[in-house]
């Protein structure tokens, strides 16, 4: 019963955990579709009001300049021309006005279809309206300008009438006065030339008098109709006036970017934009630059090296290396799951305490800390610390095997006196050799091996015999004679004699490497009589150029260079 309860709650809460993660991707989702429509939106908004503005700066200079060329042709026009261009602006801008589309720039902005349909004719209209209004106000004041011109002419001709009009008077008067001072009686005499010449002269001033006051009373009259208007300066469009008719449009833009700015679509486009070139140059150098570099390394590398001299670690130690025993003919394979020793008095073995199988209970057993003392980092890289040190005062025979692995077999490899074996430590277990002699253990660097620096392996590590060396590998272990050549994998090789010839060969397929299927170089053994150990199936480097994790791969690279 607890089980199927149990079973019953894991059931519903995995299902429930599923539904609240649904509904967090579809609630994401939607906001994020939202987020790109008002993005899109309101981008297309804006670049279209930017389009309308633009082509009505284009359109508002073009009418600018044909209005002033129009307006100044008229400054020498009469009234009546005057009078007629102004009557015909006031139409059109009735026209225009007509047409007005009081909602297109305000907020909120009309979907993008209409405003991208519109907005460029709205933007245009509200331009030769303002080109139309300045065009009518200038008309207007030249208009009055005309019209005053024409008054100011017509007061000066009634201001000349009254002058002359004065002018006979005051001379008229002059004439009567000089006859009644040249005949003072026969000018009052009736019937007298003096007389009749008087009345003539007073009848004449009479009447200019009259003239005179008629002058006047017009001079006067006109005087009060004529105004003061001036006539303006030459015609010219008002830029800023002109700027201030595509407010609105300004004002919408101006909106639709405040908008776009709080979209975070729009706040992380320009940066990734800015980056995405240099982005994907480095993606594609991520991609070409690894296969330009695997390319050089077989195609130019590993030919050359090919071609180079085998590495002989005996002639370069001056050794004269004895050979390894080998198994019987056909029989390379020199490992079993479990492997029983002979430990005599005066031997001393350490061995991994996992591997010590069984021993007897007279030997004595105790803690070896390290491999050898000289070589620390070897030791501890290898595994080769905490060991168990036995020895017995007479032959014990101790049972070794890989208890913790079933894929782990273990080979005995005997190192007769006066042989070597360049090994790598990753595969010992264990070893025997003599109680009061140190081991004989060495390495040596091969700095200027084209051989060693493509395998980075660039510290060997020679054991010398007489010793017994137990050494463990996946599926077996072998042991074969070089001859007249052998390749194998490097990742499989656990030593050679010192008397091989050892060198590289590339691997014989380019597309295997580059998919990291394959090794760029394999092991290369020459050498009648000499011999290499190898286990049957790697774990090291089982994939050559795919390792779990960059730190992993960087750690198999150091110990590969230090021979470990």
């Amino acid at each position: 019963m607890r089980q199927l309860l149990t079973a019953t709650l894991r059931f519903l809460l995995r299902h429930a955990l599923q539904f609240a993660l649904f509904i967090v991707i579809l609630l994401a989702g939607r906001m994020l579709l939202a987020e790109w429509r008002a993005y899109s939106a309101g981008s297309e908004a804006v670049a279209a009001l930017r389009l309308a503005a633009g082509g009505a700066d284009h359109h508002g200079a073009g009418l600018a300049a044909a209005a002033t060329a129009r307006v100044n042709a008229l400054q020498t026009a009469s009234h009546t021309a005057i009078a007629a261009r102004l009557a015909q602006v006031q139409a059109q801008l009735t026209a225009l006005r007509a047409r007005q589309q009081p909602s297109l720039f305000t907020r909120p902005l009309p979907d993008t279809n209409t405003l991208a349909l519109h907005a460029q004719d709205e933007a245009a209209r509200r331009v030769e309206i303002e080109v139309l209004a300045q065009e009518a106000r200038y008309l207007t004041a030249l208009q009055a300008a005309v019209s005053g011109t024409d008054a100011r002419q017509t007061l000066a001709r009634l201001h000349a009438d009254h002058v002359r009009a004065y002018a006979a008077l005051q001379a008229n008067l002059r004439q009567r006065r000089q006859l009644e001072a040249q005949h003072p009686l026969a000018a009052r005499l009736p019937g007298s030339d003096a007389y009749a010449q008087l009345s003539q002269l007073e009848a004449q001033g009479q009447r200019w008098r009259e003239i005179n006051l008629q002058a006047y009373r017009a001079w006067t009259k006109q005087h009060g109709r004529t105004g003061n208007a001036a006539r303006p300066a030459p015609f010219a469009i008002d830029e800023q006036a002109l700027a201030g008719a595509l407010a609105p449009v300004q004002a919408a833009i101006t909106a639709g970017e405040s908008q776009l700015a709080r979209n975070w679509i729009a706040r992380w486009r320009a940066p990734v934009m800015d980056v995405a070139p240099t982005a994907a140059l480095l993606v594609l150098s991520a991609m070409l630059l690894p296969v330009a570099i695997k390319a050089f390394f077989y195609f130019v590398l590993a030919p050359v090296a090919a071609r180079l001299p085998p590495l002989s670690i005996a002639r370069a130690l001056q050794l004269n290396a004895a050979s390894l025993p080998l198994p019987p003919q056909g029989e390379s394979r020199i490992s079993a799951v479990s492997q029983g020793l002979l430990l005599q008095p005066g031997q001393r073995m350490l061995i991994h305490p996992e591997y010590l199988q069984s021993s007897p209970v007279s030997t004595h057993k105790r803690t070896q800390w390290l491999l050898d003392w000289r070589f620390p980092f070897t030791s501890l890289a290898a595994g080769m610390v905490a060991l168990t040190r036995l020895e017995s005062s007479e032959p014990a025979s101790v049972t070794i095997s890989a208890s913790d692995d079933p894929l782990l077999e273990v080979a005995i490899v005997h190192l007769p006196a006066g042989s070597a074996l360049v090994f790598q430590p990753r595969g010992l277990v264990g070893l025997i050799c003599d109680a009061g002699q140190p081991l004989a253990i060495s390495s040596h660097w091969r700095l200027g091996s084209l051989h060693a620096w493509l395998t980075l392996q660039l510290r060997f590590i020679v054991f010398r015999g007489p010793i017994t060396l137990i050494v463990r590998g996946c599926r077996g272990v072998r042991l074969e004679r070089a001859g007249q050549g052998r390749s194998i994998s490097q990742s499989a090789t656990l030593g050679f004699s010192t008397d091989v010839l050892y060198s590289t060969l590339r691997s014989e397929t380019f597309i295997p490497y580059l998919r990291g299927q394959q090794a760029l170089l394999n092991d290369r053994f020459d050498g009648d009589n000499g011999v290499y150990l190898y286990e049957e199936t790697p774990r090291h480097g089982k994939q050559p150029g795919k390792v779990g994790s960059w730190f992993e791969g960087f750690t198999d690279a150091i110990l590969k260079i230090f021979g470990i």
